[in-house]
């Protein structure tokens, strides 16, 4: 193991693997603790909350579509005590009166049927320390860009990762301006790796001086793909929330 496969496994150190996320939202549902699988009229995401995207592409299997996070981490001012500290008055606070910022940070999954999941902080965070490895991994200059899987069969579906600086609603910024259907995102990282298994990482061929698929996308990829647990192209999946989905990555 070199360097940097030594480097990238350390990532998975740390509080929980994330491992089982999709079983526990659906098990929060049933037993009625959870607000979401919300109706598709009322699925509304804002433009600048798509975090993440898997679709899983292969010749005749439409959008593929895998799996989504969606983030809204808003910032809110609420007063506190404290002295001397005039700058921070609004019309709520009297003068000398400290000001806390206060995350209040809503994530939710949609998975392959459509279906609107509420996210667990702790597993959030487990995607978020995979997604931020991702996102430093050097880009593979062949093939494309892509990552390959060595792998005994052939015309296997390529595993499209699309991860966004999302998170955020800023009416400042110019980020959160939708995306225009079929404008392709620019401000996204993407990761592709053709013929993705759990089972295995070894690469057809040395690539960006690795012989191994990185650990972080190894395991961001799995992570997404339990979004497709129990899914096939015969069942009915929710296209309007889906579709709302693919809008905002740029895709629809």
């Amino acid at each position: 193991m070199n360097e940097n496969e030594r480097g990238d496994r350390s990532a998975e150190g740390g509080s929980g693997s994330g491992v089982g996320w999709h079983a526990r939202a659906l098990t929060r549902i049933k037993q009625g603790n959870s607000k979401s699988a919300a109706a598709p009229s009322s699925f509304d995401p804002g433009a600048n909350d798509l975090v993440f995207l898997l679709c899983v592409q292969s010749k005749g299997a439409g959008d593929g579509f895998a799996c989504a996070l969606l983030c809204n981490d808003d910032t809110t001012l609420t007063a506190g005590a404290g002295e001397g500290n005039e700058k921070n008055v609004d019309r709520d606070n009297k003068p000398g009166q400290a000001q806390s910022h206060h995350h209040l940070r809503h994530v939710v999954a949609v998975d392959a049927f459509g279906r609107v999941l509420e996210l667990s902080e702790e597993d959030y965070e487990v995607f978020e320390r995979e997604m931020r490895a991702v996102k430093e991994l050097p880009k593979p200059q062949e093939f494309m860009g892509q990552w390959r899987v060595k792998r005994a069969i052939t015309c296997l579906p390529f595993y499209k990762v699309d991860i966004f600086p999302g998170g955020r609603r800023s009416s400042s910024s110019s980020s959160s301006k939708r995306v225009e259907e079929g404008e392709e995102r620019e401000d996204k990282v993407t990761a592709t790796v053709y013929g993705w298994n759990a089972n295995t990482d070894e690469l057809e061929r040395e690539t960006v001086g690795r012989t191994r698929l990185p650990g972080s996308l190894q395991r961001l990829i799995g992570l997404g793909m339990e979004g497709r647990d129990g899914y096939n192209r015969t069942i009915e999946r929710d296209e309007e929330v889906i579709g709302k989905v693919m809008a905002l990555g740029g895709l629809k």
